[in-house]
């Protein structure tokens, strides 16, 4: 009778290790975001799905623990335009900091080595974003002159500080895909873009397309993000399978 009883709870113990391992934790503390709400979300290969809504304590500091049924993308949102995504592993605990009225922006990350990832590709488009920005506001000056020579000049050395930048960001995420194939933030890296054109375009780049999907299949087989982008690929391939890298030309009027 002791002998069964021992061995129920070593059963129980291991049932109980085995639910914690697929379970991961956040924890954080968000500036300004004093007795205020975040939300969890997952992005699934079809959809956004709401979690939990999770209130912040009077310092600002919050936890939540999830236990994931495959490994997914997570948004920890402040607002529908201001959220940070997530790519936690089982048994993972990650710490995030961040300033409630900026978060995308703001925030910094301890642990959890591919959500890390996607922080490395926040900050780099963040940078090109402000690049960008920079680059309009000088153009947006130059309309105003009433100079059409002096406007056609400047125009053409906009247009190529302006494309310098655009494959800047390009050779960023290309690199980010061929030194992390097999992990799923090779995903977010390849549907990136730049002043809303895609940073690697199937018609001109279905390589890389490759290069993801037979990363995510060979080490994640099984998951849901492989099998819809697999999917994906199958119908692609058909018109962009023969398509070899080429350049583009690209203008700050494209």
């Amino acid at each position: 009778m002791k002998k069964i009883l021992y061995l129920s709870i070593i059963c129980l113990l291991a049932t109980a290790c085995g639910r914690n391992k697929e379970t991961f934790t956040i924890e954080g503390y968000i500036k300004g975001g004093e007795n205020k709400y975040v939300k969890i979300e997952e992005i699934t290969p079809s959809e956004v799905i709401y979690i939990d809504s999770v209130l912040l304590d009077d310092k600002g500091e919050f936890e939540f623990k999830y236990k994931m049924p495959y490994k997914s993308f997570y948004n920890i949102a402040v607002s529908q335009s201001d959220f940070i995504m997530l790519l936690p592993d089982y048994d993972e605990k990650i710490k995030i900091t961040g300033d409630y009225n900026n978060l995308s922006r703001t925030y910094q990350l301890i642990g959890s080595p591919e959500s890390q990832l996607l922080w490395q590709l926040n900050d780099y488009t963040i940078m090109g974003a402000d690049r960008l920005d920079s680059i309009k506001n000088v153009y947006d000056i130059l309309i105003q002159n009433t100079d059409t020579n002096f406007i056609k000049k400047e125009k053409q050395l906009l247009d190529s500080i302006y494309l310098n930048a655009y494959y800047e960001q390009q050779d960023f995420v290309i690199g980010f895909i061929e030194e992390h194939s097999g992990s799923l933030s090779t995903l977010i890296a390849l549907y990136k873009t730049f002043n809303t054109i895609p940073l690697i375009k199937p018609e001109q780049g279905f390589e890389y397309y490759e290069i993801v999907n037979n990363g995510l299949k060979n080490n994640l087989p099984e998951n849901p993000h492989t099998l819809n982008f697999d999917n994906t690929i199958k119908k692609m391939r058909f018109k962009y399978g023969d398509v070899v890298n080429g350049g583009a030309t690209i203008t700050m009027g494209e």
